[in-house]
């Protein structure tokens, strides 16, 4: 559709008197939902990707002999990952909103988070850190290096996915975000899969360089990682109201589309009425307990591929039905049984 059409269809609109009326898409919205699309979802899925194959290749680094180099128990390899987790769960809410401050001290900008800054910078920022301390991983030489590295990998990811989530809310209305978080959520899945191959081949380069193979895992994955977040920077948007690759009329229209919906394409204010009002929340709660409970090299793909998959199909059938609980109870009942199948095989060893 062209700009000027575009213009006079919709810049005269108040956003105002949509506000207690249902919207109906019109074909110059689909076209506006695809552009978006197309700006957002394949770089904010690729960083998400590189996020989880970057935390989770620390299991197949095990495989190919990272423990028995470092001479590592298996308490001592789940406290590292314990770590991981712990850093990551410490520093997700400072990552994403302003710590309030005396009125004094202001000009300081630390915790810097997403809010100080905005998603152009912040999260290709974030990538480009973690990418970091992957490649750190590739140089350690003793468990105290792999505790450090694994907090310092939480510290630095921890930021990535809330960030994703708070970016999709200031470019979609809350119907439309399921299937493009459905889709962001699939890199983790699909990184299962692609990093157990990744890693299956990197590992046969045992002894090029003078390094173990592990090593090669590390710092080859935290190079792509490095690599990318550089080109992230002119690839990830900034905030809906200023971005770039939209044009005026067609701002002005996201923006009215937002107000039918919620007001997260204006600028919030951080208030600790909210965070209060967070905490109390049941649903909060429910949903963290479900999301953290779910939280072999080749035998790492099968079940990952399947996740994608599922996902896909999970997505589409919650969006045909409006349903969202059902599927999540659902899929955590799912993992229950498999953790109870899990705890109760033996593998006769």
């Amino acid at each position: 559709m062209a700009v000027d059409s575009f213009s006079e269809k919709y810049s005269n609109r108040d956003s105002e008197s949509f506000k207690d009326k249902e919207w109906v898409d019109t074909l110059g919205d689909r076209k506006l939902l695809r552009k978006v699309d197309l700006h957002l979802l394949p770089i904010l899925t690729g960083l998400y990707l590189l996020s989880f194959l970057d935390r989770s290749n620390v299991g197949n680094a095990k495989i190919v002999g990272l423990a028995t180099d470092l001479k590592i128990s298996g308490p001592e390899y789940n406290t590292a990952l314990a770590l991981y987790f712990v850093a990551y769960v410490l520093f997700e809410v400072p990552a994403n909103g302003y710590i309030a401050l005396p009125r004094a001290l202001l000009f300081l900008t630390f915790p810097p988070s997403l809010k100080r800054f905005n998603p152009r910078v912040w999260l290709p920022t974030l990538t480009l850190a973690w990418g970091v301390a992957s490649v750190a991983q590739g140089l350690i030489k003793n468990k105290a290096g792999l505790f450090g590295i694994r907090f310092l990998l939480g510290v630095t990811e921890a930021g990535l996915f809330p960030g994703v989530i708070y970016v999709f809310s200031v470019y979609y209305r809350r119907r439309e975000r399921s299937w493009r978080v459905a889709i962001f959520f699939g890199g983790a899945a699909l990184a299962g899969a692609f990093g157990g191959i990744l890693a299956y081949a990197i590992g046969k380069m045992d002894g090029v360089g003078g390094r173990k193979g592990w090593e090669w895992i590390f710092i080859i994955e935290g190079v792509l990682t490095v690599a990318v977040s550089l080109a992230a920077y002119f690839l990830v948007p900034t905030w809906s109201h200023s971005a770039k690759f939209l044009t005026e009329p067609e701002r002005e229209r996201l923006l009215a589309r937002l107000n039918t919906d919620s007001d997260a394409g204006q600028k919030e204010e951080f208030q600790w009425f909210y965070v209060r009002q967070a905490f109390k929340d049941p649903v909060v709660w429910g949903y963290a307990l479900l999301f953290h409970g779910f939280a072999f090299v080749l035998l790492t793909v099968p079940p990952n591929a399947l996740a994608a998959i599922s996902i896909g199909l999970t997505v589409w059938v919650s969006s045909r039905t409006n349903l969202r609980a059902p599927f999540i109870v659902g899929a955590a009942v799912v993992a229950i049984i498999g953790y109870i199948v899990l705890i109760s095989t033996h593998t006769g060893e």
